[in-house]
């Protein structure tokens, strides 16, 4: 089967967000959350010419400088981070093979296993915590995709899976167009695909973008009477545009009492073109349903005057942390220019209140992709890359989810941090 390697300079220049897991122990001082003897592990990018990756640990991320210098375990090629509960899984997108790491009794990062697969992956999930998922996506390219399956306590790969979101169902990619998905989420006995739909001629053009589409399949993976592991249904919207965005895990997330939220952006500065008419927006899959809620629609653009949201995720209860900017027509007439323009706002969202907190302290910065994150004793760290006073500034913040608020902490002296995870029991 022949595979596309999927190489744009928006990829290369990525970055990843994540921050520190609830199982790290910690003591408040005012708004700031100390880490005591807690070892967080980082997914760091030294600003060498090679952009060279380690894994590190640091105790202290709200003081000094985070560097690499000395310290690390040191990766091949360009990366993705992905925690899958206490397994940090580390996937090669020019070097196809992905290793783990683990904390031993020491309170030390240390190599879990590694394993090798066919095509780099785009899209990453997990399955209670104990399993990852990763899939392939293509920009042109009319062939069944591929659905990883790795253990988190063991760091092997469990199983391998040819799949396909074509099939005959109405709304469905087909000729003309083939889908990236935005994320692989999976709730009781279903798994949950959002996708946007690129042109399949290579463009990255997304000629359909007035709709939401979301795959629906039985979980785990289950091929049909005809041997094919397809959907059993597409479901679609039409209040909004695609799900999710290039480069993003999150495009669909789940809060605490099991409803599935996704959000759609649809701008040519958030890499869609043509742009969307239709209002950037949020979307909800009810707890044990199958279908989009009739009754709920979250209209970002007409609570913000005209911003759209750029990415968001989880952070416990109904709320979500988000990233959101105004597409004017300066960025409009940049296609991808939100991804490295510094003009991204987090924001709290509220999701089943429907309400907009922006979160103070943090400038505008620029953000390319975000993994997924985790909410540590009310509080969640971000990196931010900004331009302040006309100097960039690289720094860590934490976020008191409570207050809104965030304190800058340690300074980075290097290209990024794509990763914050606490990776102990």
């Amino acid at each position: 089967m022949n595979r596309t390697k999927i190489y744009t300079s928006l990829i290369l220049a990525t970055t990843l967000t994540a921050c520190s897991s609830d199982s790290s122990d910690g003591t408040s001082e005012g708004n700031v959350n100390v880490l005591e003897e807690t070892n967080i592990t980082l997914g760091f990018v030294n600003s060498d010419g090679n952009s060279t990756e380690f894994v590190l640990t640091k105790t202290d991320l709200m003081e000094g400088t985070i560097s690499a210098q000395g310290a690390g375990l040191e990766q091949a090629g360009w990366n993705f981070y992905y925690p899958v509960g206490n397994t940090l899984f580390v996937s090669g997108y020019t070097e196809f093979k992905t290793t783990s790491y683990t904390l031993n009794g020491d309170n030390d990062v240390e190599e879990l296993n590694t394993f090798l697969f066919d095509s780099s992956f785009n899209t990453y999930g997990n399955v209670n915590n104990t399993t990852l998922l990763a899939t392939n996506s293509y920009w042109n390219q009319h062939d069944d995709m591929v659905m990883y399956a790795a253990d988190a306590s063991t760091g092997r790969a469990t199983s391998k899976t040819d799949y396909s979101i074509y099939n005959d169902f109405t709304g469905t990619a087909g000729e003309g167009t083939v889908p990236w998905p935005t994320a692989l989420k999976v709730r009781d006995d279903k798994l949950f695909i959002p996708y946007l739909k690129f042109r399949d001629d290579g463009s990255a053009s997304t000629p359909d973008n007035n709709t939401a589409y979301v795959a629906v399949f039985d979980y785990p993976l289950t091929a049909n009477d005809d041997g094919n592991v397809v959907p059993n249904k597409i479901i679609t919207d039409d209040r909004t545009g695609n799900i999710g965005t290039h480069g993003s895990t999150t495009g669909l997330i789940e809060t605490d009492n099991g409803d599935l939220y996704g959000y759609a952006a649809g701008s040519t500065a958030s890499g869609h073109f043509p742009a969307s008419s239709k209002p950037s927006g949020i979307l909800r899959i009810a707890n044990g349903e199958t279908e989009f809620d009739a009754d709920y629609f979250f209209d970002i653009e007409d609570q913000t005057e005209g911003s759209e949201i750029f990415w968001f995720d989880s952070i416990g209860d109904n709320k979500a942390l988000a990233r959101i900017f105004t597409p004017t027509d300066e960025l409009e007439a940049a296609p991808w220019s939100a991804y490295s323009s510094p003009v991204l706002k987090l924001v709290i969202l509220d999701l089943a209140e429907k309400t907009i907190t922006d979160i103070e302290g943090i400038p505008l910065h620029t953000k390319q992709v975000t993994s997924s994150i985790e909410e540590m004793d009310g509080k969640v760290y971000v990196m931010v890359d900004a331009v302040v006073d006309e100097e960039i500034e690289k720094n860590i913040y934490q976020i008191d989810i409570a207050t809104a608020t965030a304190v800058k902490g340690a300074t980075v002296e290097g290209k990024t941090i794509k990763g914050f995870f606490a990776l102990g029991n």
